[in-house]
């Protein structure tokens, strides 16, 4: 398995491991069989073309209604990404847990926003916001988060990854990317938290993800809300790559219930309505000029 499908598997059974959910309903004895939560009703995979120096990264995300508390939804604009050799992912929750160093207890926070990397455990590689929370776990992999309670709503959000100061740790060189959602109807900046990278000049590898998911435990299908995502194309270093392309992928042994299409140079992703048979799993969405 190559590393980029290693830590989308590894993702996704960390979230089945971990996530914590509210009751779920009684599912009917003659429900249709699915597989083990949690689900990825899509994956959406961006080729900006290259690797390239990394200073900043942001995608945007626009989300159409609100989402009931009771749905355990993770929209991430960045659902996998690679600074050199190491995968990081993040997003928005309507249900999130973390810890803080007083207190190492795993706690439900609600609502939030993460920042998440794989091959870390040491919680020094973490620097959580003023009033955050943090993760640092084992679980199929080692994995470190930076989490902030956020009470988001529908609208346009920024997600952003920036990289910051260097430090020296045992003789190497690291480097702290920080995570920032902006609000833009609140108009608001929100510092997530930070994490440590090792290197110094890191190189943002050419795949980069977003992914929409269900999780916790299972729930009826008609829970699943009608909402539509639309995802906008990786801005590198500030500035819009141009001729990236893109696919769409729809897991197998999850509901159906997802469809993806281009628009304004966007993915828009529309959720409710399930396919009554899906012809591809991998569906190119924008291709080379």
């Amino acid at each position: 398995m190559n590393p980029t499908k290693r830590a989308f598997a590894a993702l996704v059974l960390f979230a089945a491991m971990v996530a914590k959910p509210l009751l779920a309903q009684e599912i009917p004895p003659n429900a249709k069989k699915y597989a083990p939560m949690p689900w990825h009703l899509v994956d959406t995979w961006w080729d900006i073309g290259k690797e390239q120096a990394f200073e900043s990264l942001a995608v945007d995300v626009t989300i159409s209604d609100d989402v009931p508390a009771s749905v355990n939804l993770y929209i991430a604009p960045i659902g996998l990404g690679h600074l050199d050799k190491t995968p990081f992912y993040g997003g928005i929750q309507t249900q999130s847990d973390g810890n803080t160093r007083s207190d190492p207890k795993l706690r439900r926070i609600g609502p939030g926003l993460l920042f998440s990397m794989w091959n870390e455990r040491k919680v020094e590689a973490i620097r959580p916001a003023m009033g955050g929370y943090f993760q640092s776990s084992g679980h199929e992999g080692d994995f470190v988060s930076a989490r902030r309670p956020y009470q988001w709503t529908k609208g346009k959000y920024t997600y952003r990854l920036c990289r910051m100061d260097r430090e020296v740790v045992d003789g190497e060189a690291r480097t702290w990317v920080g995570a920032f959602v902006y609000s833009h109807g609140k108009d608001e900046n929100i510092f997530v938290g930070a994490l440590r990278f090792k290197g110094e000049k890191l190189l943002l590898q050419r795949k980069v993800a977003n992914f929409v998911e269900i999780y916790g435990a299972r729930r009826p299908v008609a829970d699943i809300p009608k909402l539509a995502i639309t995802f906008g194309p990786p801005v590198v270093n500030g500035v819009l790559v141009k001729g990236a392309t893109a696919d769409a992928v729809y897991p197998l042994g999850v509901p159906d219930v997802a469809e993806t299409e281009v628009k304004d140079g966007g993915l828009l992703i529309t959720l409710g309505e399930e396919t009554a048979v899906r012809q591809k799993r991998r569906v190119k969405l924008l291709v080379e000029p």
